[in-house]
């Protein structure tokens, strides 16, 4: 039992000193109800939930090491005894076992059901005869593949990690395998003057991508990024101000190399590759001053060569054509091609002597910037070129046209590659942030797949030599790892000569065409240029005002002349025919208002005046 003594003393008499203090009254406690004024409620605002999406990163993995118990192990069998044998007779006693086996052979039952299963097992024998169970059946028959419901499958989705968003305008694999990826992160070049950009790109390990592994540091941003395919930890870089670099990740995030100011391209360095030299050291940029430099690595002081891109006999910086892209296969160590922003592609030769002999021969691939060029990586002189709303492949044979023509309705495509493991199969990245898929063996006038990976345009795209995974970049930063499924990697055997007879038989038919062209050259001018004439003759009419009839020239005037002989007459030498067979001079000098109506009139007459003599001219040559 627990006893407390309570003592209670007034405050006054606990200090000496005089002191304001009063003994506290109590009182019984209140209850009010306050209610809500209506007048109060325009003073205040309901407050509204509101969302916020965040990025969920995944927690660090721990490792912990701890002692398990011990498991033990037995081992036991089980000892087989011959038995069956009645108990009068040891088995172990062969004078024993051999009476009691006469004794059952000399009873009738044990005939009967010998001879009955040997018919059966005569049976089971002959069946077993007829079909060799070890042999390989079938063995040239074509592997069919169950359809893959997901052909392409995102693996990662990698973000930029800077705060402002920036796209992914470059792509490189790393040579041990592709087990690492580096990207090069940049915006336009107008951006980059007025406001503060992240300068940093990143190399992303594709076994571990929550985080970049390796953080690139640079003064301005990279445009195009590139590893050396004889060591995994260099890379070369190039800027958007023309500046190229050499990172070392085994020393620094930084450039260990780096071009003096003033020495390299003037524009941003659109593409850098490295080629096959001796030492492996050598790489060469492109970009869109119109030059094309070899670098050693060793010593970027100054460019080891150059290339003007200027076809012509005296070349001039003016008059370059703008780089916009680069493509080199190590098989042909002098060959490469450029892909200009005019859509023009040119064939050149660096060990050639003068600039002109360089520029081997040229291709007017597209009506704008050639965004893609790929060599083919089982037949080298086979390229394609992506830009403007197509994909042409080309042959290094022909050059006035592509052997094949893949069109997307109404989207711009921005980058293509050939598949490394499929011969057949193209991969292109469009503006409307869909990635298109073609098997030119299958069909040629639609694209097999179509897979939507971003909401923005898709500016970049690799494919892995290993054929499995191809990496995607777009303009809002994120970068795609896409897993591409077995029937869409493996080659069959039939792939590669299907795809051969497909490209011979569409060159010869290119050269044919080529061919019949230059022959009926001088023919189909003399049509073109009567279209051509009426044409003009109407156009003269709305500017002059004037019509007159004369009567038709003789076959022998310099007109008819210079119509027979495919050259197109200058402006006061066109004329055209009327309905009457008369020909309309625009040399009177009396002039005549012409409606619109006339005009189109004019018009009409002249066209179908053109068809009739175009199908005379036809029955003609048939007879």
């Amino acid at each position: 039992m627990d006893l407390t003594c309570v003592v209670r003393r007034d405050i006054k008499l606990l200090s000496k000193r005089k002191c304001n203090f009063s003994d506290a009254v109590f009182h019984s406690s209140q209850s009010v109800d306050i209610f809500p004024d209506r007048e109060l409620t325009s003073s205040f605002t309901i407050a509204k939930n509101k969302e916020i999406g965040v990025q969920c990163q995944a927690c660090d993995i721990s490792a912990l090491h701890i002692n398990t118990d011990c498991a033990s192990t037995e081992n036991r069998g089980v000892y087989h005894k011959e038995g069956g044998w009645p108990r009068d007779v040891n088995p172990h006693e062969s004078d024993q076992t051999a009476r009691y086996r006469k004794k059952i052979e000399k009873d009738e039952a044990y005939s009967n059901a010998v001879l009955h299963l040997g018919q059966q097992m005569e049976h089971y024998i002959k069946q077993n005869n007829v079909f060799n169970i070890y042999e390989d059946y079938f063995t040239d028959a074509p592997d069919v593949q169950t359809p893959d419901p997901n052909p392409l499958r995102t693996l990662h989705l990698l973000k930029d990690p800077s705060p402002t968003k920036r796209g992914v305008t470059g792509l490189s694999w790393s040579p041990d395998g592709g087990t690492k990826l580096a990207a090069a992160y940049s915006d336009s070049f107008w951006k980059n003057l007025f406001d503060h950009k992240e300068n940093d790109s990143y190399i992303w390990n594709i076994e571990r991508a929550v985080q970049p592994e390796v953080v690139l540091r640079s003064m301005s941003q990279l445009r195009s990024v590139s590893f050396n395919p004889r060591d995994q930890h260099i890379l070369a870089g190039g800027t958007i101000f023309g500046a190229v670099g050499i990172w070392d990740v085994r020393k620094s995030q930084g450039p260990v190399e780096c071009v003096p100011i003033g020495v390299g391209h003037s524009e941003s360095v659109t593409s850098i590759i490295w080629s096959n030299s001796k030492a492996g050291g050598e790489f060469f940029s492109a970009s869109g001053d119109g030059q094309v430099l070899w670098w050693d690595m060793r010593k970027l002081n100054a460019p080891i060569d150059a290339i003007l891109l200027d076809p012509s006999s005296n070349p001039k910086s003016e008059s370059a054509l703008s780089a916009s892209c680069l493509e080199y296969d190590p098989s042909m160590p002098n060959k490469f091609l450029v892909g200009t922003r005019q859509g023009i592609v040119m064939n050149c030769n660096r060990r050639a002597r003068t600039t002109a002999e360089r520029i081997m021969c040229q291709y007017e691939a597209h009506l704008g910037p050639v965004h893609g060029l790929h060599r083919h990586p089982q037949m080298p002189k086979i390229f394609l070129t992506v830009g403007d709303w197509t994909t042409n492949v080309w042959t290094e044979d022909i050059r006035d046209s592509p052997i094949l023509t893949l069109k997307n309705q109404n989207v711009q495509l921005l980058a293509g590659a050939w598949s490394y493991t499929r011969p057949s199969v193209i991969f292109t990245a469009a503006t409307d942030g869909a990635l298109y898929l073609w098997d030119i063996l299958a069909q040629r006038v639609h694209p097999t797949l179509c897979t939507q990976v971003s909401d923005s345009p898709l500016l970049s795209l690799s494919t892995q030599e290993q054929g499995k995974i191809m990496a995607v970049g777009s303009k809002d930063g994120r970068l795609s790892v896409i897993q591409i499924s077995e029937n869409l990697s493996s080659v069959t055997k039939n792939d590669k000569t299907a795809l051969t007879s497909l490209m011979e038989r569409e060159t010869r038919r290119e050269k044919t065409l080529e061919q019949r062209t230059k022959d009926g050259k001088g023919k189909q001018g003399a049509k073109t240029s009567v279209f051509h004439m009426a044409v003009a003759t109407v156009t003269a009419t709305q500017a002059t005002g004037s019509l007159g009839v004369q009567q038709p020239q003789s076959p022998t005037s310099p007109n008819n002349e210079t119509v027979l002989n495919g050259i197109e007459p200058s402006a006061d030498m066109m004329s055209a025919i009327d309905s009457q067979g008369s020909q309309i001079n625009l040399s009177v000098s009396q002039p005549v208002e012409a409606t619109v109506d006339q005009t189109l009139q004019l018009a009409e007459l002249a066209f179908f005046e053109t068809i009739d003599q175009d199908i005379l001219s036809r029955g003609i040559e048939e007879k």
